[in-house]
């Protein structure tokens, strides 16, 4: 090619290619998705229908959590006005399956709170009723029905922990649990990272 005198000499700007990005793919079976899924609306519906109950009586609500005798009594009220909004909140994300893994560890918390609250007022020979469905507060001797409610909570426990470690699901805004933590499951994180070493 022959220079120009007095011509400038022509800046070609390097080339810019992007980097690729490969979508993390579903590698959970069906029946695993679909078992995640019944148990994300199965937990999801117990808390709404939990907190639409107290919502409906926050001063029954309030009397329940005083009841169990482990938080002061201007505290045990706040807690009883505000536990049902954030048991409808969680609930509506486990129902709509926004943020699932986020969700089941609310979740998770509040119902091993629950088994702790129960269980320490078996122990300590307290008569009430546990007011997770609304009610609560002191019952007459011998009418406290402790066991059942361990049971029901233990379940709802295991429930959550479920979702924590498998948060896919079908049906969901959020079907792989990414908003917040969480992916498709502890599972695969696990073995991604056991990959990523070799």
């Amino acid at each position: 090619m022959t220079e120009v005198p007095g011509a400038q000499p022509q800046f070609t700007p390097p080339q810019f290619t992007p980097p690729q990005f490969t979508p993390r793919q579903f590698t959970q079976p069906q029946w695993r998705l679909w078992l995640s899924t019944l148990i994300r609306w199965a937990l999801g519906c117990v808390l709404i229908v939990a907190a639409a109950l107290k919502i409906a009586d926050p001063q029954q609500a309030a009397l329940a959590v005083q009841a169990y005798q482990l938080l002061p009594v201007t505290v045990a009220e706040y807690v009883g006005y505000g536990l049902p909004l954030i048991e409808l909140g969680v609930g509506v994300m486990l129902l709509a399956g926004f943020g699932t893994r986020i969700a089941a560890l609310i979740a998770g918390a509040l119902m091993t709170a629950f088994v702790f609250g129960v269980a320490t007022a078996w122990a300590r020979g307290l008569s009430i009723d546990c007011g997770c469905f609304g009610g609560g507060g002191e019952v007459a001797e011998g009418d406290a029905s402790y066991l059942p409610v361990l049971l029901r909570d233990g379940l709802f426990v295991l429930m959550a922990g479920w979702l924590v470690w498998f948060p896919a699901s079908r049906l969901a805004i959020d079907p792989s649990g990414r908003a917040g933590f969480g992916d498709l499951g502890v599972v695969d994180e696990l073995e991604e990272v056991h990959g990523s070493e070799e």
